[in-house]
């Protein structure tokens, strides 16, 4: 009998261990890859919060807004959902879809915006719904040049939006007097 040398057996030993512990270690990386992987893709989501306010008519503020890649918070009218045009939304129950763009606010970098003011192009004339829209800058340029560039953030195929009613504060003293 021919004895067999025993170091081979204990590199058997050792590279199977190496083996073993290297695998335990590419999996862990690859769990703590994908965490990380999901809290980004988490950061990327658009937000934009809209509140229900008092305005003079010429300015609204958007309460709170993400834009991953910056942007810009759009305000658009609330075009009642039946398509008449001429109507005014003045209830947030009834049925209404984004519609003409009142204005927007200048260019605003990626990260999060708080109380962002939106001059509007025309004075509001009364009392109305309004809603938020988180716009990309699509074309890299920091102006705003909806519909032929700036596309909306989505989530979901839908536009990241919020609502709210708009009270003047006109129709505001009128009513307490």
């Amino acid at each position: 009998m021919i004895p067999m040398p025993r170091t081979r057996t204990i590199g058997v030993a050792v590279v199977a261990a190496l083996v073993l512990l290297s695998g335990a270690s590419l999996a862990f990386a690859a769990t703590d890859a994908g965490t990380i992987q999901e809290n980004e893709t988490e950061n990327e989501t658009a937000t934009v919060t809209f509140e229900n306010q008092t305005s003079n008519g010429t300015a609204v503020v958007v309460n709170n807004t993400t834009l991953p890649e910056g942007g810009f918070a759009v305000i658009h009218a609330a075009a009642p959902a039946d398509g008449n045009e001429n109507e005014t939304v003045t209830n947030l129950s009834e049925d209404y879809d984004p519609g003409e763009v009142l204005g927007n606010s200048t260019f605003l970098d990626s990260g999060e915006h708080e109380n962002v003011t939106v001059e509007l192009n025309e004075s509001l004339e009364e009392s109305q719904v309004l809603i938020a829209m988180a716009h990309q800058d699509t074309n890299d340029n920091e102006t705003y040049e909806f519909p032929e560039a700036d596309d909306p953030y989505t989530s979901d195929d839908e536009p990241v939006t919020d609502d709210a009613m708009i009270s003047l504060e006109d129709e505001m003293n009128e009513t307490s007097e």
